[in-house]
């Protein structure tokens, strides 16, 4: 499976022609790009394929996740906050129809790590949180939402990147965690999705001591690709490696798409260098190190996979309009998610919710979206007038809402609080009736003071619209806040 770029260039797309025709690829991952050159080119190039393609996409949050004119849908951390797995269903399953419609029959996804390292910096916001059994309750639903919409779920990166303090894409992480701490949390959502019949993994770039001693990544390795995942745990679907010209694997393993298939991998995705991959693999089957029954085991399982989703009748062909434009199941699912994630995370007895009558003062920390928050309150206050954070003194003794925005265009974006407004905040504390909203990821929490300074405390998640009304809507107590906070906050109540 190779990478293939939606965004007009007529060089790549010819580079992509010739691994069609010439190399015979079974699969193309989009990368980033627009709708319309997406739609256009999955058409091109299935016509082009004598064997139906797969197409996949790492669609974590929708395909806006790699096409820059698709609206998101919410992050596996906010969904992580929802008290029920029917509302992430429902997603993903709209997810699913969606990007099927679309031609796109590979979704990797759901990331199945417990993000138990505050500071990965890679997974993070991308995981549904740090506790494994919800975890895999959560991404159980996530991938039978897709998979009954037809779609391939890929549950990503096994046996588990949550605790890595390295980016695979750029070294190699080390997992210093025990196999009995590994069976305890980290493999815990992989084997729910196992018995849940998953029907994709995508083994990590991972150097984990507990499972492999050859100071090689786990994906590379006989004893957690076939032992582990297949044999111990049962796995009968389709292995797919994370991407082969990661740093993670190139700078450890000198031919990363032989020694990944040699452990037990079914599809390739993204070798570094896609000709010497072929070439390798063909010299290793001549030579009888490969056995026919070894590679027949992967084709037969991946065109099965392929006829399973009807690629070889009408399967590759894809809708006439734009099947990713919003329309009112979209609105309405992000709206409630919106509504259910929200956490209240602290709140004094009896000062939550806000009374609309009198003066609500208003502060921003940080950049919000647009004014949808703002706008908000003044629906349900009687007078709401924004302040300035160096405007202190004049809203003493009023009622005062702090919104908190971070950056939340992207998971991998950097979402911290400035010491002038941690100072600022402090400040504030001091007061009375101060409610502070969050429009940040969990994290972001544990550098907000003391929590018991303030009248109330939420977490709203993401800097969108749909947040921001939730979030008033629930300070105004027109509707409760049943979020749950998905990971722990260190020194936090």
């Amino acid at each position: 499976m190779v990478m293939a770029y939606p965004d007009g260039n007529s060089q790549k797309q010819n580079y992509t022609r010739y691994q069609i025709l010439n190399q015979h690829v079974g699969g193309l991952l989009f990368s980033k790009g627009t709708s319309f050159h997406q739609q256009r080119d999955t058409q091109y190039y299935q016509d082009l394929s004598s064997t139906p393609l797969f197409m996949a996409a790492d669609a974590e949050w929708g395909m806006a996740m790699r096409l820059n004119d698709v609206e998101p849908y919410p992050y596996a951390m906010t969904l992580g906050a929802v008290p029920n797995e029917e509302l992430i269903y429902a997603m993903a399953k709209r997810i699913g129809a969606r990007m099927r419609a679309f031609g796109v029959h590979v979704s990797f996804a759901p990331v199945a790590d417990v993000n138990t390292e505050p500071k990965n910096p890679i997974i993070g916001f991308r995981a549904f949180g740090d506790n494994p059994n919800r975890i895999a309750r959560q991404t159980q639903a996530f991938a039978e939402g897709l998979q009954d919409a037809n779609m391939i779920a890929v549950a990503k990166h096994f046996p588990g990147h949550g605790a890595a303090k390295l980016d695979s894409h750029k070294s190699l992480p080390r997992i210093e965690h025990t196999r009995n701490q590994l069976n305890r949390i980290d493999l815990i959502p992989f084997k729910k999705l196992i018995n849940s019949a998953v029907k994709g993994i995508m083994v990590g770039h991972l150097e984990i001591p507990a499972l492999e001693n050859n100071n090689i990544p786990v994906s590379t390795s006989i004893k957690v690709v076939t032992h582990l995942l297949q044999q111990q745990m049962g796995f009968k679907g389709l292995i797919f490696t994370d991407a082969l010209d990661m740093k993670g694997i190139t700078k450890k393993v000198e031919s990363p798409a032989l020694a990944a298939f040699l452990a037990g991998a079914d599809i390739l995705v993204m070798p570094e260098n896609l000709t010497k991959a072929i070439a390798e693999i063909k010299t290793n089957y001549i030579e009888g190190k490969i056995s026919s029954k070894r590679l027949a085991h992967s084709v037969k399982k991946i065109l099965t996979a392929k006829f399973a989703l009807g690629l070889h009748q009408d399967g590759r062909l894809i809708s006439a309009s734009n099947a990713l434009q919003i329309n009112n199941t979209d609105t309405y699912l992000k709206q409630q998610i919106a509504l259910q994630s929200v956490v209240n995370v602290y709140a004094k007895p009896n000062e939550l919710p806000i009374k609309p009558s009198g003066l609500v003062a208003y502060m921003v920390l940080g950049k919000p979206t647009d004014n949808t928050f703002l706008s908000s309150l003044r629906t349900f206050a009687e007078k709401v007038e924004v302040f300035s954070a160096d405007a202190e003194k004049p809203i003493r003794g009023k009622k005062i809402v702090i919104g908190v925005f971070a950056n939340t265009a992207s998971p991998w974006s950097k979402q911290s609080i400035t010491p002038k407004e941690i100072e600022l905040l402090q400040r504030l504390a001091s007061q009375n009736n101060v409610h502070v909203v969050v429009f940040a990821n969990s994290y972001l929490l544990a550098q907000v003071p003391d929590f018991k300074q303030f009248s109330s405390v939420l977490l709203a998640h993401e800097n969108q619209p749909e947040f921001a009304k939730a979030a008033a809507q629930i300070l105004f107590g027109k509707r409760l806040a049943v979020g749950v906070l998905p990971v722990n906050i260190v020194n936090k109540p």
